[in-house]
């Protein structure tokens, strides 16, 4: 296997985060702006790592990707997600024991069965202009095939206006590309649509059945999320790597 180069920017967080993984991988530290002959890892996309990654889906070659965790995340005592050739992990039907799940100590609450709204989380502006998305037509698109499929009224949560807890209070639904806000729908029993390349995308609605829902076990899925995320300490002392 070849070597890992990590990118590190000059950014706070990619000195630390990408520090704590190249120590626990044995990697080579390089700086954006070229794809070298090592295996890339970067932290999130902007400064740089963005292009490294688009690079590497052009040429057909595995990169490591590290953001926020989906459970339990925050700088710099949470979890950090690691995945391999795309944004999130893709949860297969491995089945995960309980127990990284279980000392997070996140409960799910029961499944919601009432609920008004139907709430859309755009993509960020940074998110977009990396997926060549325009997030103005996303926005329209999304709201228009809503109202095919049912007449509740459609509300906007931007990522910058504050908690989605606050925002999931009447929501029956939650619509959005790949966001880390489906995971927090699902925990509050709030069912999701993703649109993109999401790991809880197993639990994801159709349109066409928007009001029809589909009451699946989350456990699984949880539990496997649970295992794809790791401490600092977990980089730092190649747990993660290994």
């Amino acid at each position: 296997m070849n070597d890992v180069d990590v990118y590190i920017t000059d950014h706070q967080y990619s000195k630390i985060i990408g520090g704590a993984f190249q120590e626990g991988c044995n990697g080579r530290r390089v700086a954006p702006g070229k794809l070298y002959e090592g295996t890339p890892a970067v932290y999130g996309i902007l400064r740089g790592c963005g292009e490294i990654i688009r690079q590497c889906d052009w040429l057909g070659r595995d990169y490591y990707h590290i953001d926020l965790g989906y459970l339990g995340r925050g700088h710099f005592d949470g979890h950090y997600r690691v995945s391999k050739n795309g944004l999130q992990a893709d949860i297969d039907h491995t089945e995960y024991p309980p127990d990284r799940f279980e000392k997070l100590g996140t409960k799910l609450r029961p499944w919601r069965r009432t609920g008004a709204n139907i709430l859309v989380a755009p993509l960020s502006a940074n998110m977009g202009r990396f997926l060549g998305i325009d997030t103005y037509q996303w926005c329209q698109a999304v709201k228009s095939e809503i109202k095919r499929w049912t007449d509740r009224p459609v509300l906007m949560k931007e990522k910058h206006e504050g908690e989605i807890s606050s925002a999931l209070g009447d929501c029956w639904c939650l619509v959005t590309h790949a966001s880390n806000a489906a995971v927090d729908a699902l925990i509050e029993g709030v069912p999701v649509i993703t649109l993109g390349p999401s790991a809880v995308e197993g639990l994801s609605w159709d349109f066409s059945n928007i009001e029809k829902p589909a009451w699946l076990d989350r456990d699984p899925t949880f539990f496997a999320l649970s295992h794809q995320q790791w401490s600092l300490d977990e980089f730092r002392n190649g747990k993660c790597w290994n």
